[in-house]
C-alpha cells in the first residue's frame, strides 16, 4: 500500500514539473492542497516521496536536462522543506553546474560571466526561500556565501552574507574571521579592524578553533596599517 500511494503520488506530481522549471515556489506551499488535496494525502509520507523528487532531481542532473533540473528542485523543497541536504545540493546545482551545460568551451568570456551571474541569482532565490523555512541556518547562509565568491567573484556580497551568518547561534568562529579579510581585500581596512576588535571579546583564549591569537595578530597588522594604536 506504501509503494502504491507513493506511485500515484508521483504520477500526480508530475503535471507540476514543467510549471515550476523558471518559478521559486516557497516553502510549504504545496501543503496549501491540504486535506482531501494531495499533499493532504501524503501527511506522515512527505520525507519519503521528497526523497524520490530527489533521486529524479538527481537523474535529471545527470543527463544535464535544465529544465527538469529545475523544476524538480522545487518540487522536492515543496513537498518536504526541512532537510538542509536539498537546499544545500540544489543550490550548487543551480549555481555551478547548469550554468556550464549549454556553454561551448569557446565562449567568449561575457557569456560566461553572465551565465555564472545567473546561476548565482537562481541559487540565491533558491537559499534564501530555505532561509524561510530554516531561519536560524547557519549552513544556508555560509553556502550563499561561498556561491557569491566562488561562483560569482563578488567579495562584497560574500562578507554581508558571512556578516548574516556570524549573527546566528552557534556559528563557527570562522565565519567572523574570514569577513574580516574579505574587508582587508575590498580594500577597506577600518571596517575590518572594527569589526575583528568587536568579535575579538567572543573568542576564548582555551579553544583552538577560535584563533584567538591569529584575530590579535591581524588587528595590529591593521593598526600599523592604518597607522593606530
Amino acid at each position: 500500500m506504501p509503494l502504491l500511494l507513493l506511485a500515484m503520488t508521483a504520477w500526480g506530481l508530475r503535471p507540476l514539473e514543467h510549471r515550476l522549471a523558471g518559478t521559486a515556489i516557497r516553502p510549504g506551499q504545496l501543503s496549501g492542497l491540504g486535506g482531501n488535496g494531495l499533499m493532504g494525502v501524503l501527511g506522515g509520507m512527505r520525507a519519503a516521496v521528497a526523497s524520490g523528487l530527489w533521486l529524479r532531481t538527481h537523474q535529471a542532473w545527470m543527463k544535464q536536462e535544465v529544465i527538469g533540473t529545475r523544476a524538480l528542485l522545487q518540487l522536492t523543497v515543496a513537498v518536504d522543506e526541512r532537510p538542509l541536504y536539498f537546499w544545500l545540493n540544489g543550490a550548487r546545482m543551480l549555481a555551478y553546474d547548469i550554468p556550464t551545460w549549454s556553454l561551448a568551451v569557446d565562449q567568449p568570456l561575457v557569456v560566461q560571466r553572465q551565465a555564472a551571474r545567473e546561476g548565482v541569482a537562481a541559487a540565491q532565490v533558491f537559499l534564501e526561500a530555505g532561509l524561510a523555512a530554516h531561519p536560524e541556518s547557519t549552513e544556508l547562509m555560509i553556502e550563499l556565501a561561498n556561491i557569491h565568491l566562488r561562483a560569482g567573484g563578488d567579495r562584497a556580497a560574500a562578507a554581508e552574507c558571512l556578516r548574516r551568518a556570524a549573527g546566528r547561534p552557534g556559528a563557527p568562529y570562522y565565519v567572523a574571521r574570514i569577513r574580516g579579510e574579505l574587508l582587508r581585500e575590498l580594500g577597506r581596512p577600518q571596517e575590518a579592524l572594527a569589526w575583528l576588535r568587536e568579535i575579538l571579546p567572543g573568542l576564548p583564549a582555551d579553544d583552538p578553533a577560535a584563533r584567538r591569537t591569529v584575530v590579535e595578530q591581524r588587528i595590529k597588522a591593521l593598526e600599523a596599517e592604518l597607522g593606530e594604536k
